[in-house]
């Protein structure tokens, strides 16, 4: 389930105004929150430079301040948000530099993860992986955000099959820290008329015709593409 329902957009006047999100009752809400704005980051929702505050976005959940506190505290600590010194958080600006940086630490374990996983995809896993790329090519998206939820479904779906938690968990680190720039590729693709997830394809034939080392590439394929397009845009 989706919670950041719109972008959270540059402020650079720190406004405390809240963001449209559901209230949470459950006893767990430090994870939840957590969780919540992870989500937000790996779908691109949330833009680089953004400023976020504890009792803005405890409104927005209707809850108190501690478990946001909370949350944030592990993002910061995770080096995807930066404490500014009004204890307001910011998402970093990225550079070309980081971003080339991260690129090719995805492609290593990203392939792995792939690799790994192509060997151990169930048929249902591999339907799943193909109504996705359905779906992102149909343009029966509402937003960006749709895609991007899909196509790290898509990607992950994938990488959780290869049983290896510890790599799953390295990946979507450096998810949480690229997934705002995602954004930049979806605008290039939106400006297509029939998008093609080729990369996509190319990995699900792969792991239907039993070649593990052609889903890796195919993976790491995708995304230096993505790289590439959101590269030129930094």
């Amino acid at each position: 389930m989706s919670v950041l329902s719109r972008e959270i957009r540059h402020a650079s006047d720190e406004s405390e105004s809240g963001f449209d999100v559901p209230k949470l009752s459950r006893s767990t809400l430090n994870e939840e929150v957590y969780e919540q704005l992870k989500q937000a980051l790996m779908s691109g929702k949330i833009a680089p430079g953004s400023t976020m505050t504890i009792r803005s976005l405890a409104s927005s959940f209707g809850i108190s301040v501690m478990p946001v506190r909370e949350a944030l505290r592990r993002l910061v600590a995770e080096h995807v948000l930066t404490l500014l010194p009004n204890r307001s958080v910011s998402l970093p600006v990225f550079t070309r530099e980081r971003f080339n940086e991260i690129t090719r630490i995805r492609t290593s374990l990203e392939g792995l993860a792939a690799e790994e996983g192509a060997r151990h995809v169930t048929p249902k896993m591999l339907t799943h992986m193909a109504h996705l790329t359905g779906l992102m090519e149909a343009r029966t998206a509402v937003s960006h955000a749709d895609t991007l939820a899909w196509n790290r479904e898509f990607h992950f779906t994938l990488y959780t099959a290869s049983k290896m938690p510890t790599l799953v968990k390295m990946i979507e680190s450096l998810w949480l820290q690229a997934g705002p720039l995602l954004h930049l590729q979806q605008r290039v693709f939106a400006a297509q008329k029939h998008p093609v997830y080729v990369q996509h394809h190319r990995a699900i034939q792969a792991i239907k015709s039993g070649k593990p080392a052609q889903v890796r590439e195919a993976i790491v394929g995708d995304i230096v593409d993505a790289a590439e397009i959101i590269s030129a845009a930094l």
